[in-house]
């Protein structure tokens, strides 16, 4: 097997072309190690430069115009340079750009990089089998401290992916979902190149759907389900095989039953979704999966709820350019403190969702910008040109983005800098 991830091209594009290549795969099991930056941050600089330096300067400009999508990501980057210029606090501004580097980075080296078609399907398929590997390891450790302590909480939510990872659920659950999206765009469009190992994919996808189930993230395993679907409806119906279908659907409906019972503190993270109503002076901690349920704490729906109220508020304020890069934390933390909302200011919780950020720091010109960019360019790009991968990691991460700020968080920056410019890459019509 280690074999298939060796480096071979028929002709490359640059000196630098192998050492980028394995680069980007040490990177990517950097990404499993637990608290660990300053590596991950290294292999970034070292791709990014040798980047610049594989590619020849007079092809900067062809470049860039032929990678439209990550273009657009790095103009982005620009724009929240202008956001920090106008925050008060141009020092926790700098700090928040500094932190989002990888999605303007890892972009900008990605437009350099020449590789061929089959190398880019030899990276995603790497990272989908290290998500794997890395996720199976976080189970074995749960599993070890769930006989070691006799608490059965250990096999769920962060304590899958946090522990021993150092990834929190939401955000591993966006690792997980991407490698079963990689594996299942690879059974629907196979490459010879993975042909013997076809029975792993199968494998792999239905291992990463159960860990997805154990990190008991609501949005992940809804938007797992809901595009996994489209995706399936569309081919099979495509091609008219009802029998497959009904047979993917019958499989589906056994699957969740059957972990349903076996694993029930899933279930739990479902109590109080309609739940909205709350009372801003609560006091009281939010409700833990692994303890009964109490409709006197707070609940991740109205917990969101009571945040985007004070968001929607402080909105109205500065609705077109917003207050700033450095001054969104800042200004939210007043907001709670002003609407007594206790819970909120004492644990500093952002906004829990990506879009009433950036409209906060930036506005609704800065939110237009970013959807465009993010969201509505992409996404139309990749129709067109039947980019399936490319379009269910954007549409991942699209509704991730409704309850998470994951642009805050390292963790997610520096798999979002990776898999939007590499989901981009798989399976173009030429070589780049």
């Amino acid at each position: 097997m280690p074999s298939l991830f060796s480096f071979k091209e028929d002709q490359q594009n640059g000196k630098y072309t192998a050492g980028i290549y394995w680069l980007l795969l040490l990177y990517i099991c950097s990404l499993f190690l637990k608290s660990s930056p300053v590596v991950s941050n290294v292999f970034i600089a070292a791709i990014t430069v040798l980047a610049f330096f594989n590619c020849s300067p007079k092809n900067y400009a062809a470049q860039f115009t032929k990678n439209k999508v990550n273009l657009g990501f790095i103009l982005f980057f620009f724009l929240q340079v202008i956001s920090l210029f106008y925050s008060s606090d141009s020092s926790t501004g700098f700090q928040v750009l500094s932190l989002r580097a990888p999605v303007f980075l890892l972009p900008l080296a990605f437009a350099l990089i020449n590789f061929e078609k089959r190398t880019w399907n030899t990276i995603a398929v790497f990272y989908a089998f290290a998500t794997t590997i890395a996720s199976v390891a976080g189970f074995v450790y749960s599993v070890f401290l769930t006989i070691k302590t006799k608490d059965t909480g250990y096999l769920y939510n962060d304590n899958v992916s946090d522990l021993l990872l150092g990834k929190q659920a939401v955000y591993f659950a966006f690792y997980v979902n991407s490698a079963v999206f990689i594996f299942i765009s690879f059974l629907l469009n196979p490459d010879e190149k993975f042909k013997k190992i076809k029975g792993l994919f199968y494998l792999s996808i239905g291992w990463l759907c159960f860990i997805c189930f154990l990190l008991a993230s609501k949005t992940a395993m809804l938007s797992l389900l809901l595009i996994s679907l489209v995706l399936l409806f569309s081919r099979f119906i495509q091609r008219k095989k009802w029998m497959e279908l009904s047979l993917v659907l019958f499989s589906l409906s056994i699957g969740c039953v059957i972990l349903s019972k076996m694993f029930p503190k899933t279930l739990s993270r479902f109590t109080g979704l309609t739940q909205t109503e709350f009372q801003f002076d609560n006091a009281q901690r939010e409700n833990h999966f692994n303890a009964a349920y109490d409709s006197t704490k707070w609940n991740s729906t109205n917990t969101r709820v009571a945040i985007w109220q004070c968001a929607k508020e402080l909105i109205q304020q500065q609705p077109v350019f917003g207050s700033g890069l450095g001054d969104k934390k800042a200004d939210l933390l007043q907001k709670y403190k002003e609407k007594n909302f206790i819970y909120g200011y004492s644990t500093e919780k952002n906004t829990h969702s990506q879009y009433l950020d950036i409209v906060i720091s930036m506005g609704i010109v800065g939110l237009m910008v970013f959807v465009f960019v993010f969201v509505l360019y992409p996404v139309l790009i990749f129709i067109k040109q039947k980019q399936f991968l490319a379009l269910s990691i954007f549409a991942l991460l699209a509704f991730c983005f409704l309850t998470e700020n994951m642009l805050d968080r390292y963790q997610g920056e520096i798999i979002i800098g990776l898999l939007l410019p590499l989901s981009a890459k798989v399976f173009e019509d030429s070589t780049d």
